[in-house]
């Protein structure tokens, strides 16, 4: 009988238990990795909570660990080597695929939705897609380059330039996260929206250089924000059933950029008028990629955190054992509580 490991896996619509499944095996190519931490993504939450996943998906999308075992020609990594697992894979054959841009191959998978995920004791995923990560870097933070790539990609798909102001908004983790990466990445001054105290005092020690509470956030208000301080680009980290594109188009400045990130449930309300008049980009982010030629988003996303280490450290709030899985999606839908990153560590 084959060895067998623990995992989360979805049982149903808001159901997720701890199973025994076989142990992974890496195919030519491949690597395992003894997951280490693993993050609980808002967009896990979203997609838990309106039943998308198959029943035995085991979710994680964000994860880091050791690497166990090396499939047939594997060159360049080491067993026991600590990576950060980029969980997107293209088809390899496609354009998107040929231009490093294979998160929107029509044939794209993402462990964790597609196949396994990091909840689990152990995933086998490409070599190519194992980053070795800096040294010294632990596993909770090296568990964090998944969403700090996602808003590098976001930032470069918003054509951000150095001394730009920018806004995001929401200050969830993909929004603290954001604000961190454009301070890294050279904006002159980063402004965000939050909505709980707890998210607010985070983004001020972060360095936001402005807080928006809800009331400044709706589109007349950030309408004359922006006239007095225009915003070059504006981030937006929300999604859901949230009215934040209207909002966003209020705030930028004419010829300015919108980059949205966020995963919307639903078709979200658009101002034509304001994008319009305002000859606004809307400049839609999925994900990340590899330019020939130039530094992979999760190279670059490995960076900032290497340089903000101890900044980054109070994110992660909660940890939990793969045992207390249920719990632990619990507490990451429970926004009033302080939770920002929630990890399972196997």
């Amino acid at each position: 009988m084959p060895p067998e490991m623990l995992a989360a896996a979805v049982a149903g619509r808001d159901q997720i238990e701890v199973r025994r499944v076989p142990v992974p095996e890496p195919g030519p190519g491949e690597v395992r990795v003894a997951v280490e931490s693993c993050g609980i993504c808002g967009s896990d939450l979203h997609l838990f909570h309106a039943g998308y996943f198959a029943p035995g998906t085991i979710p994680g999308h964000e994860a880091a660990g050791r690497v166990d075992a090396l499939g047939d020609g594997v060159a360049g990594l080491a067993v026991g080597a600590r990576v950060a697992i980029e969980p997107m894979r293209g088809c390899g054959g496609c354009a998107s695929c040929a231009a490093g841009l294979y998160s929107i191959c029509r044939d794209a998978k993402l462990h964790g939705l597609h196949l396994p995920g990091g909840l689990a004791e152990y995933v086998a995923v490409p070599a190519a897609r194992a980053h070795p990560v800096p040294r010294g870097l632990d596993a909770s933070l090296a568990a964090l380059a998944e969403p700090m790539a996602v808003v590098v990609h976001a930032l470069g798909r918003g054509g951000l330039r150095g001394g730009q102001r920018v806004l995001v908004l929401g200050a969830g983790s993909v929004g603290l996260l954001a604000l961190v990466a454009a301070r890294h990445l050279g904006a002159g001054e980063v402004w965000i929206s939050a909505r709980h105290p707890h998210q607010a005092a985070r983004a001020k020690q972060l360095g936001a250089a402005r807080v928006l509470g809800e009331a400044e956030t709706a589109p007349l208000a950030l309408d004359a924000i922006g006239r007095e301080a225009p915003i070059d680009l504006v981030v937006e980290t929300v999604g859901g059933q949230a009215d934040t594109l209207r909002a966003a188009a209020a705030a930028a400045r004419p010829g300015g950029v919108v980059s949205v990130v966020g995963l919307f449930l639903g078709a979200p309300a658009l101002d034509p008028t304001a994008l319009l008049l305002k000859e606004l980009t809307l400049a839609w982010s999925y994900c990340y990629g590899a330019a020939p030629g130039a530094r992979a988003d999760f190279a670059a996303a490995l960076d900032v955190i290497d340089g903000a280490r101890d900044a980054l450290a109070p994110l992660v709030t909660q940890r939990f054992a793969l045992g207390d899985v249920a719990r632990a999606f619990a507490a990451a839908d429970d926004r009033r509580g302080g939770a920002v990153k929630i990890q399972i560590q196997p």
